[in-house]
């Protein structure tokens, strides 16, 4: 360790806004400051060579200057002249970016370590120029291209040296210097003089030092994420809180571009640009609107904003070093800080209704009047100037946060005359709202740019588990046991990632927090379904027990009222299912159940009071727009409504069931209700078994396949609840599962319309399809004469797919032998399809969103299974199958229609069970050839190229469920980057003909 045994003068020089520049800009300015720095220095040092003669060492944004053997005076009047040589500087450099500097001055010793230079008035001069008044004050003076600050050890020597006055070192008189003692991080307090007006300083000093104590209050009310109900081993559950930096998880959000009027929903999501980080968006748009469903994180990002920006307004040590902004948002130290304005809509909404035009217009002012109700502020223009001084200049970032809350359609129309009053006064603020989906036309007029958080993914999901077994972990124990978090991670993560419709939950965060409680309160997550959501509404319920009882309620009232709520919004008919519902019809059915369990005597209003309460952030219900609710989840509804019908008598509850056994809005209450059932034993599963046979007593096809599938459907769920039908029941569903299997073949199908085929084939799917058992794979590989092969009977379906996924598929780089396979498996983070939990509740379907790339590593993989040799077919077998002899479809020349294939004319608009139309069948056997699904090939496309980041194009053949008529056609060609993935694009397998015999089973 080399170290300058006696104090010096020490000078640290910052460039001001350095990091956020292009590297050529960064490149000239150093060059400038260089020239500055030799330029200022010579005239104290006669001929020497400057740069022999001061020891000068980059910092990254500036240097550090070591005046061994110099008096303070030098270093002061150095200072002096760097400043006139920036002004001769921008004289020189018009129209470029001009140097800005923020300038440290102190005294003492130096020790090099390594090749680092440490002390603690190097350290001293760093905290000082970086503290935010500094910064303030070099902003505040355009016309100033530097500010100085000296440390009182500096000033103290200069002060009182000799040549103090010199008249060729002297720094001029008439400058003024103000003292202050600067706090600085861990709270040290640093004595200085900066060289600044003191009118500036003293505006500067007043107006930050007052709002520290509403800086704290904002700080305190948004640095936490609360959660209640959380118990430990079994013990009473509490509220427990979490800094939000530990729990949040990053969102990924999607922008969309306007799109013309006329399209559909589909052709505006395939416009969207892909997902980026939200926080990404932040230093890109000064105007930006977050759309999110509810439970998305919109509220939890605003407070991470607010309580970052909050602690390095107050300059509080990020533990990671560093600021807090750049550590958990990315933004840059270099820009301003922005001063975090964080408001709730709702209640601005209640502050346009107080007071109205024309007593009060309704303008940007209204923002200032609700930042004064905010707690620990003061109702006095100091503050109010003071905010609106920073939201002109732009150094005040506006968090608007709800705007879905404000339901009074004419209320909110008054607040986007507030925002676009805040928006044209107010150009340079930074200005962000959320939202639950509305009508955005307003804020888009405006210039506010749209952005939609997407669902959780597997590794957000992921993520998230790791940062809450973490955080129970070390808040349980007041340390961090690694190992038993890291274990809970992996128990929890099977938990939910495992089980597809758990895992569809989880892309909630909300949900997600729910399931990772009751896992915790738990031990475990419960098998079935209803079960879990069983647990969620109970966590639901108790985290807000000590609210209720607060306002009159009880938890019994409100779960009974739910339920009924909840069966009635599914509605008596086949189209009477409802998503929302009219507020006072909720009211009016919760009335008799208020009367009963609150007030004997209460009245409607009453009754309105309490299902406003429970809108607000109960979890289960929620307020959409003006008097209209909803359940916050549908699967909420769905749930409650089958344990609404639990509840009744069997006479009660067989008549609903009945109507609604194959409606297809009704299919998640139904596939429910055996598991809450369960609940009370065994009888009222086998009650309900007993009178679905006794409904279709028939033997035709159509009976025999819709009791098959329904059956199937609802007994596949109840396998982990260990319940076990009686033997006749086994016996009929078995003889049903058979019988249906002739919905396959010609002759079936045309008995059968595609309209009841479709759920019957659902249905059977949901049960397990026998078609595509293990043992079927050799029966189901069709030669195809005058070639060497023989090509699959059907497309690989979902059920198939999942055992690649379930065996590692995604883990083992064996399987991923294609040029950059494994590459972009990692780069994409693909762990299974696109939209997977939604495909695994169709197993019979083909698999879809699944790239060229994986559709080769699943062929790898069920080669190495079943000792094989399966691929992708080559484009010229796959129109050998299509149209051996030059016919125009795969079955004909005829026409197609709806019941001979899946296309844009069915309106089944989704893709299908395969070989559910065996009318379109080719020469050989093979099914959906045309439609259902597009089909990759191995082929490269003749043509070559590339198609940008998707890589090399393959041909794609077939069409599928949302293609036109002509596009049928065997010889119509398409042509996709081998690293698409679609939702009507999926793969068949081929194998050399001797594969026929062969095939293993797969392994044990």
């Amino acid at each position: 360790m080399e170290q300058i045994q006696d104090p010096i003068p020490l000078i640290l020089i910052d460039m001001a806004g350095f990091s956020i520049l292009n590297e050529d800009t960064q490149i000239a300015l150093v060059k400038r400051l260089q020239q500055g720095i030799r330029e200022s220095i010579q005239p104290m040092i006669g001929g020497a060579d400057p740069d022999k003669i001061i020891g000068r060492h980059g910092t990254g944004d500036g240097y550090f200057l070591f005046l061994e053997g110099y008096s303070i005076p030098v270093a002061m009047r150095f200072a002096w002249n760097l400043e006139q040589f920036l002004h001769v500087d921008k004289k020189r450099h018009p129209g470029e970016e001009p140097l800005r500097l923020r300038i440290g001055m102190t005294w003492g010793k130096v020790s090099l370590i390594g090749d680092q230079y440490h002390g603690n008035a190097l350290t001293q001069a760093e905290r000082l120029i970086n503290h935010d008044w500094i910064k303030e004050v070099l902003q505040k003076r355009p016309d100033h291209p530097l500010v100085l600050v000296a440390s009182a050890p500096f000033w103290n020597r200069w002060n009182q040296h000799p040549r103090k006055s010199d008249s060729n070192l002297a720094f001029p008189e008439d400058r003024p210097w103000i003292e202050e003692t600067l706090i600085v991080k861990h709270e040290d307090a640093i004595p200085c003089h900066i060289q600044v007006e003191p009118d500036l300083f003293s505006q500067i000093h007043n107006k930050i030092s007052s709002l520290i104590p509403w800086l704290k209050s904002l700080r305190d009310r948004t640095m936490y994420i609360r959660i209640e109900g959380i118990g430990s081993s079994g013990g009473n559950q509490q509220a427990n809180r979490y800094p939000i930096e530990t729990l949040f998880t990053p969102l990924k959000t999607r922008s969309y571009r306007d799109t013309p009027k006329g399209n559909t929903e589909r052709q505006a999501i395939l416009e969207g640009s892909e997902a980026v980080n939200l926080a990404t968006l932040l230093p890109q748009h000064r105007h930006l609107f977050i759309e999110g469903q509810p439970g998305t994180g919109k509220s939890t990002f605003l407070h991470l904003i607010a309580a970052t920006l909050a602690k390095d307004w107050l300059g509080e040590a990020c533990p990671e070093g560093g600021t807090w902004r750049k550590r958990f948002l990315g933004m840059e130290d270099s820009n301003p800080l922005a001063m975090p304005l964080f408001l709730k809509l709702w209640e601005l909404a209640q502050l346009l209704v107080q007071v109205k035009p024309p007593n009060k217009a309704d303008d940007r002012y209204r923002l200032l009047d609700l930042l004064q109700t905010t707690p620990d502020a003061h109702n006095d223009q100091a503050w109010r100037k003071d905010w609106e001084q920073r939201l002109t200049e732009g150094t005040a970032m506006l968090l608007l946060d709800g705007l879905d809350e404000v339901a009074d359609v004419t209320v909110r129309d008054r607040m986007f005359d507030v925002f676009q009053n805040a928006v044209t006064h107010w150009p340079k603020c930074p200005i962000i709202v959320t939202s639950r989906p509305i009508s955005a036309e307003m804020l888009e007029s405006m210039g506010f740019h749209r952005t939609v958080i997407d669902p959780f993914e597997t590794p957000a999901i992921q993520e998230f588990i790791n940062r809450w077994s973490k955080a129970v972990f070390n808040q349980a124990s007041n340390t961090l046991p690694i190992g038993e978090a890291n274990r809970h991670a992996d128990l929890l993560g099977n938990a939910i990632l495992n089980k597809p419709a758990i895992r569809k939950l989880a892309t909630n965060p909300v949900m997600l927090t729910c399931l990772c409680i009751v896992h915790w309160n738990e031990g475990q997550l419960p098998e079935g379904r209803a079960r879990v959501y069983d647990k969620v509404i109970e966590w639901l319920m108790r985290s807000r027990k000590r609210l209720r009882k607060e306002h009159g309620y009880t938890d019994r009232f409100a779960l009974a009222a739910f339920t009924k709520i909840a069966l009635t919004m599914m509605g008596p008919g086949p189209n009477d299912k409802k998503a929302a519902f009219d507020l006072d019809e909720a009211a009016t059915i919760a009335l008799p159940l208020y009367q009963r369990h609150i007030l004997q005597t209460a009245e409607l209003p009453q009754v309105r009071d309490w299902v406003h309460f429970e809108c607000f952030r109960s979890g289960v219900l929620e307020e959409t727009s003006r008097n209209k609710l909803r359940f916050w989840h549908l699967t909420f509804q769905e749930y409650l409504a089958a344990r609404a019908l639990a509840e009744m008598d069997k006479e009660d509850w067989w008549p609903i069931i009945d109507r609604q056994l194959v409606n297809p809005q009704w299919r998640e209450t139904v596939d429910l209700f055996p598991g809450v059932l369960l609940k009370g034993g065994d009888r009222g599963v086998d009650e309900l078994l007993s009178r679905i046979l006794k409904k279709y007593p028939g033997q035709s096809l159509n009976e025999m396949a819709l009791k098959a599938g329904i059956l199937g459907r609802i007994l596949e769920p109840l396998n982990v609840y260990d319940y076990q039908p009686e033997p006749a029941i086994k016996t009929l569903f078995r003889q049903a599962l058979a019988r249906s299997l002739e919905l396959f073949t010609p002759e079936g199908a045309a008995s059968v319309p595609i309209a009841q085929r479709l759920p019957a084939a659902e249905a059977l799917g949901q049960g397990g399809d026998p078609r595509l058992a293990d043992d079927q794979l050799q029966q189901s590989m069709i030669p195809i004469p005058g070639t060497n092969i023989c090509l699959g009977k059907y497309l690989v379906t979902v059920m198939e797919y999942q055992r690649f996924i379930e065996d590692g598929g995604y883990s083992n780089p064996e399987f991923w032998q294609e040029d950059h396979a494994w590459t972009m498996r990692q780069a994409e983070g693909w762990n299974e399809p696109d939209n997977w939990p939604e495909q695994v509740d169709h197993p019979n379907r083909p698999v879809v969103s699944v790239s060229w790339y994986e559709a080769c590593a699943y062929c790898l993989w069920l080669s190495k299974e079943r000792k094989g040799s399966f691929h992708l077919p080559e484009e010229n077998d796959w129109q050998q199958a299509a149209a051996p002899d030059g016919r125009i479809y795969p079955w004909g020349n005829e026409e197609p229609t709806p019941e001979r294939a899946n296309y844009s004319d069915g309106r089944i608009i989704a893709p299908s069970p395969v070989g559910l139309y065996p009318m379109g069948d080719g020469l050989y056997g093979h099914c959906d050839l045309a439609g259902n699904v597009w089909e990759w090939s191995a082929s490269p496309w003749a043509k070559g190229g590339n198609h940008g980041k998707y890589g090399p194009p393959k041909v794609v053949r077939g069409g599928s469920w949302v293609d036109l008529t002509s596009i049928l056609r065997p010889g119509y060609l398409n042509v996709l980057g081998a690293g698409n993935r679609l939702d009507n694009l999926g793969f068949r397998l081929a194998a050399p003909a001797s594969l026929q015999g062969q095939v293993s089973s797969p392994h044990k």
